[in-house]
């Protein structure tokens, strides 16, 4: 058995219980299938549907048949995470599917790097999406408001420049100069985050 840190869908129900959302093999909820018995903790990308999730003590049985998803992502084993990443490794077309940006990367980096990266990117998608649900009722990610990674500044809606200049107000972070792309604005946000440590599920990295 080991601790492991996956990146998983989400699963959206509404109901009469209202709004919930967790993640996609492991049972959640009691009327729900996949993964039980474990102790697990998520890390969402705002209202974007993929999360980190820290599943500890899985077991190698349950460890193949999740990582066997096509729309899992499973990172090395915790001690392997500052080790560089693996040049045969698809991340690339992966995360950049979903909305995270992977160009900056380079064969020096590391998969320890690239998780810090990428929760820092969700925490400020998690804000995000606080600030705009406050003022719409509405769930709402960037990546969706934006258009894409690719989108520049300036043709954001100017609601979602509002929120996106009142996120980063919240976390202190230098406000937009010039006219990037929403990658290289995520990427600033990501580096803005500086050594602080993250938790999840109750594992420190």
């Amino acid at each position: 058995m080991a601790d492991k840190i996956y990146l998983l869908p989400i699963q959206e129900i509404t109901d009469v219980r209202g709004y919930q959302r967790g993640p996609m093999y492991i049972k959640w909820r009691e009327d729900l299938s996949g993964l039980e018995g474990y102790k697990w903790g998520m890390m969402d990308y705002g209202f974007a549907p993929f999360g980190l999730v820290a599943i500890r003590d899985i077991t190698a049985g349950d460890h193949a048949a999740l990582s066997a998803n096509a729309d899992v992502y499973t990172f090395p084993e915790l001690d392997a995470l500052n080790t560089q990443i693996d040049p045969q490794d698809t991340l690339d077309t992966f995360f950049e599917g979903i909305g995270i940006p992977t160009d900056w990367l380079t064969p020096a980096n590391t998969y320890l790097e690239f998780l810090r990266q990428m929760a820092a990117m969700f925490q400020f998608n998690q804000r995000y999406g606080g600030i705009a649900a406050h003022e719409t009722g509405e769930f709402h990610s960037i990546i969706g408001d934006a258009g894409g990674l690719d989108v520049r500044y300036s043709t954001w809606s100017l609601q979602a420049q509002g929120w996106f200049d009142e996120t980063l107000l919240w976390f202190g972070y230098p406000p937009v100069t010039g006219n990037p792309r929403l990658r290289q604005l995520i990427k600033m946000a990501g580096d803005a985050w500086g050594t602080k440590p993250f938790f999840l599920g109750g594992i420190e990295f």
